[in-house]
Formats: structure tokens, C-alpha cells, sequence
């Protein structure tokens, strides 16, 4: 399944893991978004909408954030903003578990959209750069999208307490 990896030279190699790290964060950190929001609607009061809301904003600051990130590239180098882009995602992602209410979440979070699309838009050019014709790049450029939604449900419910551990827990 994954034997194709060995044909790729060492910088196509290391291309591959560093994009792949930064999608899988993303896609990652999508998916606990979505695990978490029926708690923050309960928290904070939040609606349905505004929850929805929270979610598009990341999506649209990512196609803008892609746009910059291609663009500043082609002047900076693409490792240079890979590199910006994921420092910018994790900070952001960072101050998400600090936010307080809706107000402060949706600018965070639309903040972080800005990695979020730089970090797809550079590391998708890279990998069509760097990793030769005649090797698998499609397999490369699709690896975290076949991963991502297996895993992430996975890791939520081993690191989750279970249902009778947390009503065990209380006072």
C-alpha cells in the first residue's frame, strides 16, 4: 500500500512528511472543531447559525489565506512559507483554547484560516514541484485526506473519558 513512498529520493521524501504534517494538523484540528462545538453551544449559548458561522469563516479566510500564501511564495520561497504558514496555524490554534466567547472564537478562528489555506495552497505546489514525474504524486497529494477522517475519530474517543468514568468523576 504504501511501497510507492520508497521511490521517492530524500528531499521528495522529506517534502512529503513536511506537507503531510501540516495537512494532517489541519484536517485535525477540523475535526475536533466538530467534536467540540456541542459543548461551546452549550457553554457559551452560542446558536446552531453561529456555530456555522465560526466554521465558514476558518474555510473563507483559508481560500484567502491560500491566495496570499501562493503569492508571497513565489517571492519567499515555498519552504519559507510552508514553514510561516504552519507557525501561523499552530499560534492561532493555539489562542483558540484561550477564547472566551463567540466574538473572540470566530476572530481566532478566522484568523487561523489564514494558515490553514496558505498551508494546503503551498504544500500542494510543493509536491507537484519537488516530487518528479513518473512517481506517484497524486498518491502523495491525496495521502492525508484517505487518513485524516479515520484517524482523528479514532484519537478523540482513545484520549475522550468514558461515559461512566465521567459520571464517576463529579463531586
Amino acid at each position: 500500500m504504501f511501497a510507492w513512498i520508497r521511490e521517492l529520493t530524500g528531499q521528495e521524501r522529506k517534502t512529503l512528511i513536511a506537507t503531510y504534517g501540516g495537512w494532517s494538523v489541519d484536517a485535525f484540528d477540523f475535526m475536533i472543531y466538530t467534536f467540540v462545538i456541542p459543548t461551546l453551544i452549550v457553554a457559551w449559548g452560542m446558536t446552531k447559525g453561529e456555530a456555522g458561522m465560526i466554521a465558514t469563516s476558518a474555510l473563507l479566510m483559508s481560500a484567502l489565506g491560500g491566495w496570499m500564501a501562493g503569492a508571497l511564495s513565489d517571492r519567499f520561497g515555498r519552504v519559507r512559507m510552508l514553514q510561516i504558514t504552519i507557525a501561523w496555524f499552530a499560534f492561532f490554534t493555539f489562542l483558540c483554547g484561550f477564547t472566551g466567547s463567540f466574538t473572540e472564537l470566530l476572530i481566532v478562528r478566522s484568523l487561523q484560516g489564514l494558515g490553514f489555506g496558505g498551508e494546503w495552497a503551498v504544500g500542494s505546489v510543493m509536491i507537484g514541484e519537488i516530487i518528479r514525474a513518473g512517481t506517484p504524486r497524486p498518491r502523495a497529494a491525496a495521502s492525508p485526506s484517505r487518513t485524516g477522517p479515520v484517524l482523528e475519530p479514532s484519537v478523540i474517543t482513545a484520549i475522550s473519558p468514558s461515559p461512566s468514568t465521567s459520571a464517576q468523576s463529579g463531586p
